[in-house]
């Protein structure tokens, strides 16, 4: 649930926060976050664009309804852009700083960025900052106020209620299983969707 309200603060209430008809491209669209994250932008009125590294995370983006793109894809950046069309990428849901000045490169005209993990040094073309007019905004989960987390929860249970917000579960362990759940967690990843720990 964390997660799910995390990603949502991030879309909805973030300084800059998307609109209808923008275009939002997600990193690591194929984990928990990720796929939730397309959903809200779906039903915000956006074109997506969700970005992972293997064929299993791929398809589950497209299945939600994302443009998927592999970053692997050496002509990575000149598929972003055509799938973006004329006026860029508006909006990205970024969960690698090292990814930030790609990002740069890939946004338009006023786009934001909204980096939610994984803070790392980067050199940045502040030239390419200044002229397109970006923001750059780093958040966290511990930044969001009991109000807001009251008001998303309510959204996020209504959503689930009504069927338009399908988490997908990769797999579920038992609490014997919690050494492998983390392992599985922490390696590189090649899962897509939530990892569940079942406490019952």
């Amino acid at each position: 649930m964390g997660d799910e309200i995390f990603s949502n603060k991030n879309l909805f209430h973030a300084s800059g926060a998307v609109k209808f008809g923008d275009t939002v491209l997600i990193n690591g669209a194929s984990g928990g976050v990720g796929l939730f994250a397309i959903e809200i932008a779906n039903a915000l009125g956006c074109k997506v664009i969700g970005v992972a590294g293997h064929e299993t995370g791929l398809s589950l983006i497209s299945q939600k309804g994302a443009i998927a793109i592999s970053y692997k894809d050496p002509d990575f950046v000149k598929k972003v852009k055509v799938a973006a069309g004329p006026k860029g990428v508006d909006f990205i849901l970024e969960t690698t700083a090292k990814n930030v000045p790609k990002d740069i490169e890939i946004l338009g005209k006023f786009g934001r960025v909204c980096l939610i993990g994984a803070p790392s040094h980067e050199t940045v073309d502040f030239d390419m900052v200044l002229m397109k007019e970006l923001t750059i905004k780093g958040t966290q989960a511990t930044s969001v106020t009991p109000e807001q987390y009251r008001i998303m929860k309510a959204g996020l249970d209504k959503a689930l209620e009504e069927g338009s917000i399908n988490p997908i579960v990769e797999k579920v362990y038992t609490i014997d299983q919690i050494a492998q759940a983390h392992n599985d967690l922490m390696a590189p990843r090649s899962t897509a969707g939530k990892l569940i720990l079942d406490l019952s």
